[in-house]
């Protein structure tokens, strides 16, 4: 235990290196603290997004469904991240980063005008820095005390001693610079450790033959159904409709909004790239590393219930599963190289999800409302103050969650209602203001309808709701529906947005799509510009000749 402990705290005092190493850099201007001064290289903002988003909480929340579903749970980090990530490089990467913004927050005002585009980035800003990154910080530190309970006999206040000082000092100091760097330390060492776990619970079984007959030998049909590759079509947790609902809700709208409350940072990243070629990479990077780490931390959970048969039980807290394997398969030694990588993990996440929320806190509420032309210093100290509130915040969400599952459908869930609006925002020039207010605020009102309203119903005392209530899947897939067709039936009988504001933005982002109309109108005002300029070119020559004459 001794060997353990010194690895832990020999990681640590890296991180505070890092962190006392990037100070200085950090501490010269805003570009510098929360862009790393726009000169990071796509593939290691890969690496740190990838980082960003494995952590414990994937380790707990995704090895948790291991255990209950099967082999098939891949699909569940697949359908979310598969072909969202590759949608977000290959249609929205360069056009992000052509905008040059400092917060991806900007481009309401920039794509939208008046009190719409007020309004939007204001409540985005608010829900992002108030809603968004404390329930997924809080989810993260959650599930860092679900792997350090069973293996290192640590409660919650405990937990939270060894993480988060570090966690918030080195920021602190250190800004996106040092997040990044230290992201790539992070993901080696988490890999070793993950990597450890992985390698000695399937040597545990005999291989990976011996353990799928194994799993066939305990748990016969529902044992066949745990090696299944695709997820079946009724299942408690996770059928294939549920795997159908998370790739929609994943990957319709996704790139659109580098800011959306289900979780995604990657805004930051592009902006902070050197050049769109490398906001491409960041994605392609991402999508790869992020299968490999997801992939480590989940599948040796499958064989969990072989050794805790109770895991399955309904209500049981199958979020310990990877932790128990941890106790049960790593000598000492390994078992601090795996902690400490799951350490990694989750101050990697930490880290930026407090430095991201700061610079949108301050940038998009702080300097767009209430100190609009102060220094960079003051700025440097009121974004360090916005990420300790964002930590009290997550701190708040720790002792008041138990189940990370349950968080992440409830964000998925409230997320979607606006997700394809994120799409036609870029992609239709006859989406206005009014209709991205529609979506934001009446998505919200119709997620509380369909599926927070028969809940308090039912606790109400009202048995009758209790038809109302669907399975999470479904509820997704009529939500976005909805909202849908409430943002476009706006769109379309309301007023386009005035046409020198799309005109602007059509210049500088140059994006996908149907904006024909603009295109044309661009197009004609270039013809009568070189038209002018050949004209005006020509008449010096025709006041010779008539001169001549």
């Amino acid at each position: 235990m001794a060997l353990d402990f010194a690895i832990i705290l020999a990681y640590l005092a890296l991180m505070l290196g890092i962190g006392l190493y990037y100070r200085r850099f950090a501490a010269k201007n805003l570009e510098n603290f929360f862009l790393a001064g726009r000169s990071v290289p796509g593939w290691l903002n890969g690496v740190s997004y990838s980082a960003a988003l494995v952590s414990a909480d994937a380790a707990s929340g995704y090895g948790g469904l291991a255990a209950v579903t099967g082999v098939f749970v891949c699909w569940w980090y697949l359908t979310r991240f598969g072909l969202a990530l590759f949608v977000g490089a290959v249609l929205f990467a360069v056009f992000w980063r052509r905008l040059a913004l400092f917060t991806s927050l900007e481009f309401y005002e920039l794509r939208f005008t008046g009190r719409p585009a007020s309004l939007l980035r204001f409540w985005i800003a608010f829900r992002t820095s108030f809603i968004a990154m404390p329930a997924w910080t809080g989810t993260t530190l959650l599930a860092a005390y679900k792997i350090m309970e069973p293996v290192m006999g640590m409660g919650k206040t405990t937990t939270l001693l060894w993480v988060v000082p570090v966690s918030f000092l080195y920021v602190f100091l250190s800004g996106y610079k040092g997040v990044v760097v230290s992201n790539l330390v992070q993901m080696v060492i988490f890999t070793l450790g993950t990597g450890s776990v992985a390698v000695l619970t399937v040597a545990h079984f005999g291989g990976p033959s011996a353990l799928a007959a194994r799993l066939l030998a305990e748990y016969g049909p529902a044992g066949a159904e745990m090696l299944r590759v695709v997820p079946p079509l009724r299942h408690d947790v996770f059928p294939l409709a549920a795997a159908f609902a998370w790739l929609v809700g994943q990957t319709v709208g996704y790139g659109g909004d580098a800011a959306p409350v289900g979780g995604a940072v990657e805004g930051q990243r592009i902006l902070s790239t050197r050049s769109p070629r490398e906001a491409v990479t960041m994605y392609v990077v991402t999508a790869l590393t992020m299968f490999t780490f997801v992939m480590l931390v989940s599948l040796p959970c499958v064989a969990a219930p072989l050794l805790w048969p109770h895991l399955r039980d309904p209500g049981a807290d199958r979020e310990l599963a990877y932790g128990l394997l941890m106790k049960e398969m790593l000598p000492h030694g390994l078992m601090g190289l795996a902690v400490a990588g799951l350490l990694a993990g989750v101050m990697s996440t930490v880290s930026d999800n407090l430095n991201f929320g700061g610079q949108v806190m301050l940038n998009d509420l702080y300097r767009r409302w209430v100190v609009p032309s102060g220094s960079d210093r003051h700025y440097l100290v009121v974004g360090k103050l916005c990420m300790v509130v964002i930590l009290a915040m997550a701190l708040a969400v720790v002792y008041s969650v138990h189940i990370l599952f349950d968080v992440a459908v409830f964000m998925l869930q409230l997320s979607a209602a606006e997700l394809p609006a994120n799409w036609a925002q870029w992609w239709w020039w006859r989406f206005n203001g009014k209709a991205r207010v529609a979506a934001s605020f009446g998505g919200a009102g119709i997620f509380c309808l369909v599926v927070l309203g028969p809940k308090l119903l039912l606790r109400a005392g009202a048995t009758w709701a209790s038809a109302l209530v669907l399975p999470w899947w479904w509820e997704t897939f009529l939500v976005m529906g909805l909202t849908t067709v409430l943002w476009v039936a706006v769109a379309l009988l309301t007023k386009p947005d005035p046409e020198p504001l799309l005109d602007e933005f059509y210049r500088r982002a140059r994006p996908l799509g149907s904006w024909g109309p603009v295109r044309a109108r661009l197009a004609a005002a270039g013809a009568a510009t070189v038209a002018s300029v050949n004209g005006d070119a020509g008449q010096p020559a025709r006041e010779g000749r008539e001169v001549a004459s």
